[in-house]
């Protein structure tokens, strides 16, 4: 029988060779053991009075998770005398760890009795990474710590930088011209029969416009809106307002106010008197189910929902309410981004759509699509290589995160930079936290792709099921599920600028289907590993009902009124 093979890496530092843990008595320790288990030796690492508080400084450990990445040896142990030769940061030997295991390599501690291949051994191992979560969140309270410091200092404690200012060296300084912006609009918000539309509808007909990435923009009433809620205007800080976990802050800043703050609680007043939800009448539990899923053919946004109610002056009352979808960046109070001023009836749509949708499995596009996606799973070897990047990638986050850190302890805290260059350390290691994070998400998704593919699983006939299982249960669903479904399996919907000569409307539909490589009840609520999709060209399929019975319906609602 093959025996096993095995790395036996040993450390030692002034003081351990005070207690008798030379180098050479480690490794004769571990040379023993490795007979005794019938290992084999393939590679044999030191570093000499090197600590172990991080990996850094500590060459020839680094060298042996190279030699463990790059699959040298082809390896199964690594062994180390104890636990602490093995590093002292917690964080440092849980990733280390991780990327042991993702080699399928164990740890064994000789001198700890601890073996990552044993349940005990692992136990020890969790203990040890719920150690390193509680550094991450230390890291991140101290994070928030500093912020909220400089909030109550009234200083800028980061982010972007409100229009109408710009950021010189850490302090807010007023951009003349934006500045007459903001000024502009609180100023026509407090004239009579002014609201935020109509505020944007002005400023755009008036000629004023606002740089963004240096593109000019129209003034849009979400602008305006963000504009005459925000207190920093007025010299206010502002902290908590996206969190739930925090309470609302408004705090005195030390930068120059563009407006006052008697105009500021006018406005308020003001907003707070006709900020109200104008309820549902027509229909309160109607919600447009493709509204953003349908493009607009100018401009390629989403569209969304609009209707038509007018008063019957001979009869009294309204006539039939008719819901359409309409490109919102045709609006006034959006500066008319988009000149297509064109509807779609939303019952034409939706009915159209929902035929299609309902004949999807037998669309040669999507036959074709099965068997490409049949014919071409992920192979195992290319599903491999992704993960050994992965791991070399998430490595490189690992020494960019130690090196911050490093940078961080080193910081000279009486020094007049020392605020701005914490501050700019912390944002970055959350960052490198975030990278992590994706990437660790990245590598469980491929290791699931990885066993399905070993396993021969084939998850589109698990999709074509799943469809077929929403299609029976669309009728009995509320707006709100419908709305979903389709968002699950349609990424866009493209329209003709205007209904064909034969009647047609949906020009093409791009469908994306889920896959998901574990088990699942009829409806998921996983987030799935992968998408596949198509597109689906609708000029060469035939009329729909809807659309074959477009005038009938004319007829009815004509009747109907």
């Amino acid at each position: 029988m093959r025996k096993k093979k095995c790395y036996i890496y040993t450390r030692v530092s002034t003081a351990a060779q005070t207690e008798g843990y030379s180098l050479e008595a480690q490794a004769e320790r571990l040379r023993e053991y490795a007979e005794y288990r019938d290992l084999q030796i393939a590679g044999e690492y030191s570093d000499a009075g090197k600590s172990g508080k991080s990996i850094k400084g500590r060459p020839a450990f680094q060298e042996m998770l190279d030699d463990i990445v790059n699959g040298k040896d082809d390896i199964s142990y690594v062994l180390v005398f104890k636990l602490s030769r093995f590093g002292r940061n917690a964080a440092d030997v849980l990733k280390s760890m991780q990327l042991l295991n993702d080699y399928d390599v164990d740890l064994v501690c000789v001198d700890d009795a601890i073996d990552s291949s044993t349940q005990g051994g692992r136990l020890t191992l969790a203990i040890l990474s719920a150690v390193a979560e509680i550094e991450r969140e230390n890291i991140t309270v101290q994070f928030n710590a500093g912020r909220m410091q400089k909030i109550l200092e009234g200083g800028w404690p980061g982010g972007p930088t409100p229009y109408g200012y710009r950021n010189v060296k850490k302090k807010m300084q007023i951009e003349p011209t934006e500045a007459e912006v903001v000024r502009k609009i609180y100023e026509l918000f407090l004239m009579d029969g002014m609201k935020t539309t109509s505020v944007a509808v002005y400023m755009n007909e008036h000629g004023y416009r606002r740089i963004v990435k240096g593109q000019e923009k129209p003034i849009t009433y979400e602008f305006v809106s963000n504009v005459l809620d925000n207190p920093f205007y007025c010299g206010k800080l502002h902290f908590g307002k996206r969190s739930k976990k925090q309470d609302v802050m408004i705090i005195q800043g030390v930068h120059e106010a563009i407006i006052s703050e008697e105009t500021w609680n006018k406005v308020q007043e003001k907003r707070a008197a006709i900020s109200y939800r104008q309820k549902k009448i027509d229909d309160p539990e109607r919600i447009s189910i493709l509204s953003g899923l349908v493009k607009c053919p100018l401009c390629g946004r989403g569209m969304i929902a609009t209707k038509n109610k007018h008063v019957n002056k001979n009869k009294g009352g309204h006539y039939k309410v008719i819901h359409y979808y309409a490109c919102g960046h045709y609006r006034r109070a959006n500066g008319r981004e988009c000149s297509n001023k064109h509807t779609h009836n939303q019952a034409k749509i939706d009915s159209s759509v929902f035929e299609i949708f309902s004949g999807i499995t037998t669309t040669p596009e999507y036959q074709q699509m099965i068997a490409q996606v049949l014919g071409n799973q992920p192979s195992v070897e290319k599903l491999e290589t992704a993960l050994k990047c992965l791991r070399k990638q998430i490595r490189g986050y690992e020494t960019k995160k130690r090196k911050l850190g490093e940078a961080l302890d080193s910081l000279d805290i009486l020094s007049e930079d020392y605020d701005v260059e914490y501050e700019k350390i912390q944002a970055e290691m959350e960052g490198i936290y975030d990278r992590i994070d994706d990437a660790e998400s990245t590598m469980v998704s491929i290791k699931k792709k990885l066993s399905a593919a070993k396993d021969g699983i084939r998850s589109v006939e698990k999709v074509k099921e799943l469809v077929e299982h929403m299609q029976l249960l669309f009728p009995k669903m509320t707006c709100e599920e419908q709305r979903a479904m389709y968002r699950m399996f349609i990424e866009r919907i493209d329209v003709y600028p205007e209904e064909q000569k034969n009647g047609k409307v949906i020009k093409s539909i791009t469908f994306k289907f889920p896959i998901y490589y574990e088990e699942y009840e009829t409806i998921p609520t996983k987030t799935p590993d992968e998408q596949i999709g198509f597109v689906l060209d609708c000029s060469s399929l035939g009329l729909t009902v809807a659309e074959a019975e477009a005038k009938a319906t004319y007829v009815e609602i004509k009747a109907y009124i």
